[in-house]
């Protein structure tokens, strides 16, 4: 029994109307009568029981009805999701994602973004810069830190995509260690940890912008960290590390009582990881936008529901 023959049927079962039946498929009673025959010839039983006084299902017919309704709903059901996965845009997504919370919000917007057929969220796997995959069209977007203003001079738009409060990590011993929160002007005299890889030097950017703006350039301790093993293992001596209050290695090293985290409470005291895209390409993403927006708002309402249990 092929598709249309189980549409015709259910049509003539519902109806009982061989001429209702006929118009509402848009065929003639002859040919409907015909294709009936075939399928009763098919089945190798009787599915309808003609007379005068009009057209009834069998036993047969009756069990017929059940299973084609069934296929039918469910053919149409897998036709309508094949056609929505081949017309989904598909979003070439780098970016250095082992910070969790940009993490966390790309794979729920990713979620969100399949669920929805809003698009097709793959993660192209880069062993070198990012930024450069997308500039080139290898990749749709990229997640990461980054200068808004060296990506406004590439033709690029730079979308915030999660935003995290700093602190910043001194000795106990340090004087910073007995205050409530500090500012970027008092880093003018300090020294601060200035780690060298692919992941911090973009976001140490920021932080140099933000006590750039306060009439400075911050002193610095260069020093190589591939890892996070490097990077929150080193020493701090008597120097400032700055890093955003939700990475929980840092909560970690606090907890154990190795360091003292105090809050920079400017305003600017942010540090920000960025969507960023080439401008053609904003219609192709519009999709995927819409589900970063959808997945931030739920993250969001779970983290204020949690505050409120605590």
């Amino acid at each position: 029994m092929n598709i249309d023959a189980a549409r015709e049927f259910l049509a003539l079962a519902r109806c009982l109307n061989f001429t209702e039946a006929a118009a509402s498929l848009n065929i003639t009673q002859p040919a409907l009568s015909k294709h009936i025959i075939a399928l009763e010839k098919e089945f190798n039983c009787r599915l309808l029981d003609r007379n005068r006084k009009g057209v009834n299902l069998t036993e047969s017919g009756k069990l017929l009805f059940q299973s084609a309704t069934v296929i039918v709903d469910e053919y149409d059901k897998a036709r309508e999701a094949i056609n929505a996965l081949r017309d989904r845009v598909t979003v070439r997504l780098v970016g250095n994602l082992d910070d969790e919370d940009d993490s966390t919000l790309a794979s729920l917007a990713a979620v969100v973004a399949r669920q929805n057929n809003l698009a097709n969220v793959v993660l192209e796997p880069s062993d070198e810069d990012p930024l450069k995959k997308v500039l080139s069209g290898e990749a749709d977007i990229m997640i990461g830190y980054a200068r808004p203003e060296y990506i406004g001079k590439e033709d690029l738009v730079c979308d915030p995509f999660v935003t995290r409060s700093l602190v910043a990590v001194v000795n106990a011993d340090h004087p910073f260690a007995l205050r409530e929160g500090i500012s970027w002007a008092d880093l003018r005299d300090q020294t601060l940890l200035k780690f060298v890889s692919g992941k911090t030097n973009p976001a140490w950017a920021q932080f140099q912008d933000f006590c750039e703006r306060r009439g400075f350039t911050p002193r610095t301790r260069t020093i190589p960290a591939s890892n996070n093993f490097e990077f929150f293992s080193t020493p701090l001596k008597n120097d400032v590390l700055i890093w955003k209050s939700t990475e929980r290695n840092l909560g970690l090293l606090l907890d154990t009582g190795r360091g003292c985290g105090v809050p920079i409470v400017d305003d600017d005291a942010r540090l920000t990881s960025y969507a960023i895209y080439r401008a053609e390409n904003r219609e192709k993403l519009e999709g995927f936008r819409q589900a970063i927006q959808e997945a931030r708002t739920f993250l969001n309402n779970r983290k204020s529901h949690r505050q409120i249990e605590e």
